[in-house]
């Protein structure tokens, strides 16, 4: 549910900034809008902090982060932080160098172990040494008067030095620079650094044991900076400055009491249309199951829209169920969350639940259609057999014709449900009865996508929903204030438009037979690995562990394939198709109350 707000505005002496800045922090359920853009060098400077800090402690090892308070002050954090990323960058650069420097180790290994300054007194005496490479078949290139010397090869390439007095020597192969360090020197080199590469690491894990003061310093910086924007968005007028909010309608009791107390001028009112209103969700046990896949997706719908979490648990387990579309995958992800509950305690409860709801539905789908790690087999059991509808049962090939109906089914009662919510939030106005019609039209879709896709007779209940569609939308679906006729008149001229978003709602809800698609697929990689397990046989050890490595890669890699799918199909579900026609733009401001952290 969508926590009412209301907006409030409180007026006040200019010298009182400070006590109604820190009574509302304390406070704490006003969430703050700038009226005026709350720039200066003081809140650019703690951004600088804020970001220097944040990246320091996104590279601090978790098992560093430290329960108890450090010895110290947390003002130190900003310089703790500062050293830690000034030493992140020179164990960065020393690493690039080591692997620099073992790179041409490498390459200098065919040469074996030489001085370069003696080559180049050798040079300076009148007798020059080059270094080339060449094939094996190239040596005929080589003119026999000179006096080479063979140092290393591999199967096809030779590396040797060709000792010559002569300056202008024409040798048609590959010559290699002389290097400037040789094998030693660059050995050397290579130790050096490791041994100020390991004494930089020791520093950083001494830095990393006092994280604790740079979080807190984090923590203590951004209460700053939240501080500043709030008082450089108030607006100011003479000796008089005013700021501008949102809160939840529960709490402007407790607000208007406050600004009795204090002396402050208060407005507490209904937001206008086009105020920026922040979205508070409150959610019960069964709606905050799905939070954690809002959390990550990272949308918010916005104060006038709909809060979907109910409606979206539902349809995202039974997609998750047809995209994974394999009880023993479900099995898989059942114990899989049974150990991460048991044994992660950090791992919150919704996220648990959300995983035991998801793995159980996966597990009933596979009873239902008789998929188990793609074995046919296993389905044939005396208990999982009784399980099985046959009109589902994965191995029968007018299953398929079935599971796609089942698709055009979930997905025209999630777009209806959509529609009818639509209607509900516009009631009582005339252009409810719009949104009607579309229902009705996706019904009609229904039908029409079974006549065209699975070759069933088209029912005549199609006209009816169509007419009904037709007429509802030019009607109501341009009903104004302006009166019931001029409505009428632009229902009659929209209506193309409309029949273009019509045929949208086609592609719509042929969308869903994705479920069906991914879950065929899932299906047939199973079925692949277990065949090319089943070809290399189980009938001696060699066979067996190759085998059973196929198996844990094979499925390994589906269960994977399959979680990829449900980020990218199962939510798209919901957050495209199901949002369009519910008319959710998911741009909503997530309320961020103004409050003072207290360390």
């Amino acid at each position: 549910m969508i926590v009412r707000m209301k907006k409030v505005t409180i007026v006040i002496k200019s010298s009182w900034m400070d006590d109604v800045l820190n009574t509302l922090g304390k406070i704490g359920v006003v969430h703050l809008q700038p009226v005026t853009p709350p720039e200066n060098n003081t809140i650019v400077e703690l951004k600088e902090k804020i970001q220097l800090m944040g990246k320091a402690v996104s590279i601090i090892p978790e098992k560093f982060v430290k329960d108890s308070p450090p010895s110290f002050n947390e003002e130190d954090g900003f310089i703790l932080a500062k050293q830690l990323l000034g030493l992140a960058e020179e164990v960065k650069h020393l690493k690039e160098e080591i692997k620099t420097l073992e790179i041409e180790y490498k390459r200098l290994r065919v040469w074996g172990r030489f001085d370069p300054e003696e080559i180049n007194r050798l040079k300076d005496a009148g007798v020059l040494i080059r270094l080339f490479r060449c094939h094996k078949k190239e040596l005929s290139k080589i003119p026999e008067k000179l006096n080479i010397n063979i140092i290393s090869g591999d199967k096809s390439t030779i590396y040797f030095a060709v000792i010559s007095k002569e300056k202008d020597l024409n040798i048609p192969l590959e010559e290699i620079e002389v290097p400037i360090s040789g094998m030693d020197e660059i050995e050397s080199m290579i130790k050096e650094k490791s041994a100020h590469l390991q004494r930089k690491q020791n520093e950083m894990s001494n830095l990393y044991d006092k994280s604790l003061a740079i979080e807190r310093a984090l923590i203590k910086y951004r209460g700053a900076l939240d501080y500043e924007e709030a008082k450089a968005g108030m607006g100011r007028e003479d000796e008089i400055s005013y700021l501008q909010g949102f809160c939840p309608e529960s709490a402007t009791e407790g607000v208007r009491k406050m600004a009795g107390k204090k002396g402050w001028a208060v407005l507490i009112e209904d937001p206008l249309l086009d105020d920026p209103v922040p979205t508070l969700l409150k959610h019960s046990r069964w709606t905050r199951i799905f939070q954690p896949v809002m959390d990550f997706i990272g949308v918010t719908p916005g104060y006038r829209e709909f809060d979907t979490n109910g409606i979206f648990l539902i349809f995202f387990s039974i997609f998750f169920a047809m995209i994974i579309g394999d009880g023993g995958y479900g099995a898989i992800f059942l114990i899989a969350t049974y150990i991460a509950g048991r044994f992660y305690k950090n791992i919150s409860r919704e996220k648990i639940i959300l995983f035991y709801l998801l793995s159980i539905t996966t597990i009933i789908w596979g009873a239902i259609t008789g998929l188990w790690f793609g074995v046919e087999s296993i389905s044939r059991l005396p208990v999982l057999k009784e399980l099985v509808i046959p009109s589902l049962y994965s191995y029968t090939q007018e299953s398929e014709s079935n599971i796609i109906r089942l698709c055009f089914l979930i997905g025209a009662v999630q777009l209806s449900v959509a529609r009818i919510l639509a209607a509900a939030r516009l009631y009582p106005s005339l252009t409810a009865l719009a949104q009607t019609g579309w229902a009705a039209l996706v019904w009609g879709i229904y039908y029409i996508v079974r006549f065209l896709l699975l070759n069933e007779e088209l029912s005549i209940i199609v006209f009816f929903l169509v007419g009904y569609w037709v007429v509802m939308l030019i009607l109501f679906g341009e009903q104004r204030e302006d009166g019931f006729a001029k409505g009428l008149l632009r229902g009659t001229t929209n209506f193309l438009i409309s029949v273009v978003t019509g045929i949208g709602c086609l592609s719509d809800l042929i969308s869903y037979i994705r479920l069906f698609a991914i879950g065929l697929a899932t299906r047939e990689v199973a079925i692949a690995f277990n065949n090319m397990a089943g070809d290399i046989g189980f009938s001696e050890i060699k066979s067996i562990v190759i085998a059973f490595c196929i198996l844990i890669f094979g499925h390994t890699i589906n269960i994977l394939l399959g979680a990829m799918s449900v980020l990218v199909h199962g939510i798209r579900l919901n957050l495209l198709e199901f949002s369009n026609h519910l008319n959710i733009q998911w741009s909503g401001i997530t309320y961020r109350p103004f409050k003072i952290q207290r360390l």
